[in-house]
């Protein structure tokens, strides 16, 4: 899959990609929300900021909080699957909450600036996935503004999580993101993040394997 080409930062611009991987889409009647408050990482990932303008003083980041809620669940939720599921639901939000966040926080607002990279913001992805989202780093990170900011103040960080859930068991999942912040120091901008993640459960945890993001600064 070819990179995409940043988002210019000027008055709603966007820049966009699509994974290679097909969505696993939800269908049928959406539950009752459960929101539930994911904590994001918190400080910087394992590297170095590189020097920035000497007038900047560095903002030590502070952990992020996403609101985290249940939309549609596509699956055979019968009677019998029902206990199934609301068994597995908590559990299932909470682990991919913290997998949006892992990249949520690493590429964009749990990190101090300025910064030389964002090592740790594709830490959930799996393998292909992190080469993809590497390949496009200016989108799927805070990359163009890194060395030009102090920090960031979150305005909205919201994910909805669809769920395939066959016989009541969550075999999938996809978290539609929607995030905006607004840049400080010698470079202020208002920047929206949105799109989805596709989600799989493999070894005890929820990895993202695909993603369809926008980027837009104004």
């Amino acid at each position: 899959m070819p990179p995409c080409q940043s988002a210019p930062s000027r008055p709603r611009s966007r820049s966009t990609t699509r994974s290679s991987a097909g969505p696993r889409g939800a269908a049928a009647a959406a539950l009752t929300a459960l929101v539930l408050v994911v904590g994001g990482c918190s400080g910087s990932d394992s590297s170095s900021p590189s020097a920035g303008p000497s007038s900047s003083a560095t903002t030590a980041a502070q952990p992020v909080a996403a609101e985290v809620s249940l939309g549609k669940v596509a699956g055979t939720i019968k009677k019998k699957n029902r206990k199934t599921f609301l068994d597995h639901r908590k559990t299932m939000l909470k682990q991919v909450g913290d997998a949006v966040a892992s990249w949520v926080d690493g590429g964009f607002v749990g990190v101090d600036y300025p910064r030389a990279s964002f090592d740790a913001a594709f830490s959930s992805f799996t393998a292909q996935a992190k080469r993809d989202a590497t390949h496009q780093r200016k989108l799927m990170t805070n990359w163009d503004l890194r060395q030009k900011i102090n920090g960031v103040e979150v305005e909205t960080n919201k994910v909805t999580i669809d769920v395939m859930a066959p016989k009541g068991r969550p075999a999938g999942a996809t978290a539609r993101v929607r995030l905006v912040f607004t840049t400080t120091g010698d470079t202020e901008e208002r920047v929206t993040v949105r799109g989805r993640l596709l989600l799989t459960p493999a070894h005890g945890k929820w990895r993202i394997f695909g993603y369809d993001v926008s980027k837009g600064a104004k």
